[in-house]
């Protein structure tokens, strides 16, 4: 699939990326395939259920009782139908987030550049490569200016590559042609340039290494590993217990075949194999919910998380603000302040040197947005920034130093070197006399105090021979200030996490008044000053905790203290929540509990090292995430509590005949159908419970708490033990008055799933007052109870469904005392929740 590349530096047309596309195919690397039917059968009758329904089946079999055979034959069909909808559901959604997180690429087509889907690129594509960006095909190198990758994937060296084009390298008497290249899989972390793409998807050379990586699945999360253990502690308990039962039931005179039904009914309604079923349709509905909300999950252990966040760490620029600059003002020793944000626009000369320098220290085709505004306003004035002359070379920011400079040959041949960046930097590059010094430094805190970004403008008119910075000898111009306005939602978005006891600190590279003037407006407190970059350096780790307690704003940061930040307050036992977008702060995005990488600035380099991706570089967005985090882990907790209730009563009837010598009341298939009444309740109706009034008022959840806290296991036994014991006295009443042992069979299985009702319209998150206006919030209970409801009135009243399974139709009043009990137990269940010890949640 080597292409010849494109012709020239208007790329591909569109017809015929589209042509390429259709015949070269998209841009992949081979996967693993999707779980067939087949396979999630297999992976099925692993399950505890599906064991104990085939264990029954041969049963009766063997006694010749075909017609009980059949009906759990049609109940193990049920649940490999019922588990592969719910795979399907969750594989379906899951490969709706992987497409939507697949790496996005920056070419020219028409002349036009665009950013589409990594998966879209074709042999012949021009590729805009960019520092933070995955090379995502192989391709030659047309132009490079700083071009370095990094190529540890593919060769396992860690120091970066520099890139050059084949003609810079055949003038420089070269020919390695992988200095000409970039492989797709590598990193850009320095430099710009344009590449044409050569191979794709399986023919590029990292395609080609193999596909050993493809079936790698990530560790299990520390839920799934909690549910897991409990599991088969249960299950273990299940199988011991049941065969405690069957000897007991011998030793009392039941036949060996009744005897292993009844033991083999009681493991089925003990063993909880919703539980990992559960889990699993929640994380993958829960990160579809969150994406909705503009979040991209990257990691599902992100969304088990969210709930405990104690420190929110943010970017200023993009975050809190809308990343839309402008130039607002402009100032110079001569001249004072020049307001810039006015129209029609006329400088004074020492303004527009000011506006021209700045310009030119911009990197030509700059996406940064304070480059744009420079340029854009350099274009108000007159001026086109081509005019200046012909870019020789650029200087990328290299710390400590934070400013960067490009060198221009101009039409007069001279060598030109203009700088721009913080004020401090600047002026220490300058031969200036105090004064002019006190006077810039009493500029820049005037203007930054009013919340605007400053930036320093210096020139070298000789800039021949630099190969750094801080080695010329510059002349200082003036200083330029850009707005950037504060999103409309920030403020009550913060005051949201304040209330949730989340601590909102502010990170960021401008100058401390700055910083301080915006997080005042955004509701971030300054009363404990503001730590600066330069500080933080001077103190220890003990004395860095100290501040953390109680600062909320720092500036002059660079992204290596930010993994400081996140490291310090995690030894102070907080979950940290971080934000970042550069190539530099990948280390701290992956050491915080939360990384959050920015959807629409950031780089490919921070996406990948995040948790969580901001697709629209929002604040609110955040915000919005953690309350839906909050609420997914409350309503799994409450699904696992209902599910540990719904058994007991099951387990129950299945040990009476055992206990009491009563005939056995639940046989296998009644169980079985519970089981697939159950689990599509837990996995929809609880997760599709909305979040409690009252969630963004609560403190963060410890970041060890358990699904199975002993407040949940607690709450569901009582719940479970009390229904059991009206099932047990509404069937004691039944047989006693009536003796019809399949008339008190179907009583008694009328009566669980008014229990089962009361169950889901009670247990659910803030949920205190029994009331059926409660089902309003939960628009998945208006289709869940009257289904149930029609599978009952078709198990009991179908004549031939009610006589395999041993069931005669109860009568009206029987129906309405079933239902009086379920208004007795919702009350009951309601009460129950109102104990402190048992409110849940």
């Amino acid at each position: 699939m080597r292409d010849t590349p494109a012709a020239n530096m208007n790329g591909l047309s569109e017809i015929s990326a589209q042509g390429l596309l259709a015949r070269h195919g998209a841009n992949i690397l081979p996967s693993a395939k999707p779980k067939t039917a087949f396979a999630i059968a297999i992976q099925t009758m692993g399950e505890p259920m599906f064991s104990l329904l085939l264990a029954c089946s041969a049963l009766y079999w063997w006694l010749g009782d075909r017609g009980e055979a059949a009906m759990l034959s049609v109940a193990v069909l049920a649940v490999i139908i019922l588990t592969f909808i719910q795979e399907r559901r969750a594989e379906k959604t899951l490969q709706a987030l992987r497409d939507l997180s697949s790496p996005r690429a920056l070419v020219i087509r028409d002349g036009i550049r665009k950013r589409i889907a990594g998966r879209d690129v074709v042999p012949g594509d021009l590729l805009v490569l960019a520092e933070g960006d995955r090379v995502p095909a192989d391709a030659d190198v047309m132009l490079s200016a700083s071009l370095r990758v990094d190529e540890s994937l593919l060769t396992g060296e860690s120091m970066p590559v520099s890139k050059h084009s084949a003609r810079e390298l055949a003038a420089a008497g070269k020919t390695d042609h992988s200095r000409s290249q970039v492989f797709s899989g590598t990193m850009v972390i320095q430099g710009h340039g344009l590449a044409a793409v050569l191979a794709t998807g399986s023919h590029t050379r990292i395609g080609q290494i193999g596909t050993a990586i493809k079936n790698v699945e990530p560790p299990p999360s520390r839920v799934m590993v909690e549910i897991r253990k409990v599991v088969r502690w249960v299950a273990a308990f299940s199988v011991m217990t049941s065969l405690l039962i069957i000897a007991i039931s011998i030793v009392g005179g039941k036949s060996l075949i009744d005897s292993v039904l009844v033991g083999l009914t009681f493991a089925m309604g003990t063993v909880p194999e919703e539980f990992p079923v559960v889990l699993t349709i929640f994380m993958a509905i829960g990160a579809w919910r969150i994406s909705r909300k503009n979040v991209l999950t990257r990691q599902m252990t992100a969304i088990e998380s969210l709930g405990s966040a104690t420190y929110l760490c943010v970017d200023k620029t993009g975050t809190l603000t809308e990343n839309r600059m402008r130039v607002t003002s402009l100032w110079t020793a001569v001249g004072g302040v020049e307001n810039a944000a006015v129209t029609p626009l006329k400088l004074n000369p020492s303004g527009l040197d000011v506006c021209r320098y700045a310009a030119m220290a911009c990197a030509p085709d700059s996406a940064d947005p304070v480059d744009m505004a420079t340029q854009k306003i350099y274009a108000v004035v007159g001026e086109r920034s081509g005019s200046v002359g012909t870019l020789m070379k650029s200087f990328p920011m290299v710390r400590p130093l934070l400013a960067v400079g490009c060198l221009w040959k101009t039409e007069q041949n001279s060598a030109v070197l203009a700088v721009k960046g913080a004020p401090e930097s600047v002026i220490g590059l300058c031969s200036v006399n105090d004064a002019t010094r006190g006077s810039v430094i009493k500029a820049v805190e005037q203007l930054a105090s009013r919340g605007e970004r400053v930036l320093a403008v210096a020139v070298a008119a000789d800039g021949t021979g630099v190969e750094r910075l801080d080695h010329g000898t510059y002349q200082f111009v003036g200083l330029i200030t850009f707005e950037d306005p504060l999103r409309s939602n920030v403020r009550e978005s913060i005051a949201e996490c304040h209330s949730a006891g989340i601590k909102v600190v502010m990170m960021t590279g401008d100058y401390p008044l700055t910083a301080g003037a915006v997080a005042t407006q955004a509701g971030i407190s300054v009363s404990s000053g503001i730590l600066s970059g330069s500080e933080m350096s001077q103190l220890t780790d003990d004395e860095l905790a100290v501040r953390l307690k109680d600062v909320r704003v720092m500036a002059r940061m660079v992204p290596e203290q930010k993994l400081r930040v996140v490291q310090a307050l995690q030894k102070m036992g907080e979950v940290v929540a971080m934000t970042g977008d550069g190539v530099n702060d990948a280390p701290a995005l992956r050491a915080a509990d939360i990384g959050v990488a920015m959807g629409e600035r950031g780089t490919d380099v921070a996406r990948e090292a995040s948790t969580l991706v901001l697709l629209d570089d929002q604040f609110s967005s955040i915000v919005a995430a953690v309350k839906l985090g909050r609420r997914i882990f409350t309503n799994l907790q409450t699904a696992m509590t209902y599910v540990i209730a719904i058994h007991i009563p099951v387990a129950g009837l299945a040990l009476l005949p055992v206990l009491t010598g009563m005939p056995a009341i639940l046989l296998p298939m009644h169980v079985a159908l519970l089981q697939l009444m159950i689990d599509p309740v837990c996995s929809m109706v609880f997760e599709a419970e909305p979040e409690a009034i009252d969630i963004m008022t609560r403190p963060p959840r410890n970041k060890n708490a358990r699904i199975f806290s002993s407040n949940a296991i607690f709450q569901g036994l009582i719940a479970g033990l009390a229904a059991l014991m009206v099932v047990i006295a509404v069937e004691s009443r039944i047989l006693s008055d009536i003796g019809q042992e399949n008339h008190g069979r179907a009583v008694a299985f009328a009566c669980l799933n008014m229990i089962n009702f009361a169950l889901i319209t009670t247990l659910r998150p803030g949920q205190r007052n029994f009331s059926f206006r409660q089902i309003r919030t939960n628009k998945t209970l208006w289709f869940a109870l009257p289904g149930l409801i029609a599978l009952m009135a078709v198990i009991f009243y179908v004549e031939p469904v009610a006589s395999a399974l041993h069931f005669v139709p109860p009568h009206v009043d029987d129906l309405l005392n079933v239902g009086l009990i379920g208004v007795i137990c919702a009350l009951v269940f309601t009460g129950l929740r109102k104990v402190p010890f048992l409110s849940g949640n």
